[in-house]
């Protein structure tokens, strides 16, 4: 059909994901019981997260990634044990979408800890940047929607939360950043030669691309279930 395909609010649809040992009924019903979940804006991203207090903070450098995250910490969904004279360790791993031969993912820019707590009854909420970096100097020409600039095909960091209370309830989840690229409408409006410089040419099922609402540009990314702190 011509012009845009849905209102510009909405996304083409993002993805659930579950770490489950098998791809069967019971396990991943037992995956969602247990939370270990994340979700994506549509990429296929990959992404673990372990939290604890004795995990090692070379876990990154380790090949035992995973079985050393289990066996010194807990993954996403869970609740970290009361703490033990020190602030909790994060251990984040992500890697990007690879795409396809004709469509490669996009690299990735960054990952960070979001951190939710409630103090004197007011809930705060802190981002900590904890790998990579948000002026890497990746861009995206919104003509011709090709990406450029440096990016990363995986991140790993073991992180330390700098500013941990050890009486106050707290919550973490790692949330992934790609590169930025063209937003699908940008892509649609791309595909009609819409110039927004000649509001005139512009036809009327296509006058959402010139609206000062449309994003066309978007960083895709990945949010995890949090891991929880509760004195």
């Amino acid at each position: 059909p011509r012009g845009l395909p849905d209102d510009l609010e909405f996304n083409p649809g993002g993805l659930a994901v579950l770490w489950a040992e098998e791809n069967s009924r019971d396990s991943l019903f037992a995956a969602m019981r247990r939370r270990e979940a994340y979700g994506t804006s549509g990429p296929r991203l990959v992404v673990r997260v372990f939290g604890g207090f004795e995990l090692p903070a070379g876990l990154c450098a380790s090949e035992r990634f995973v079985e050393s995250g289990y066996r010194n910490g807990v993954p996403m969904g869970s609740d970290l044990p009361p703490a033990q004279g020190a602030a909790p360790r994060f251990a984040v791993w992500a890697l990007r979408d690879p795409g396809t031969r004709a469509r490669p993912g996009t690299p990735l820019q960054r990952i960070q800890i979001v951190k939710g707590w409630v103090e004197k009854g007011e809930a705060q909420e802190r981002v900590y940047d904890v790998a990579g970096s948000a002026q890497n100097g990746a861009t995206v020409d919104l003509e011709t929607c090709d990406t450029s600039g440096p990016g990363a095909e995986n991140l790993c960091t073991v992180w330390t939360d700098p500013d941990f209370d050890p009486s106050l309830h707290a919550f973490y989840y790692a949330r992934v950043l790609e590169n930025p690229s063209c937003r699908w409408s940008q892509y649609v409006c791309n595909a009609h030669r819409v110039d927004c410089s000649e509001p005139g040419s512009v036809s009327k099922d296509l006058q959402a691309c010139c609206a000062d609402e449309h994003r066309r540009s978007i960083q895709e990314r990945a949010w995890t279930s949090p891991i929880w702190y509760m004195p």
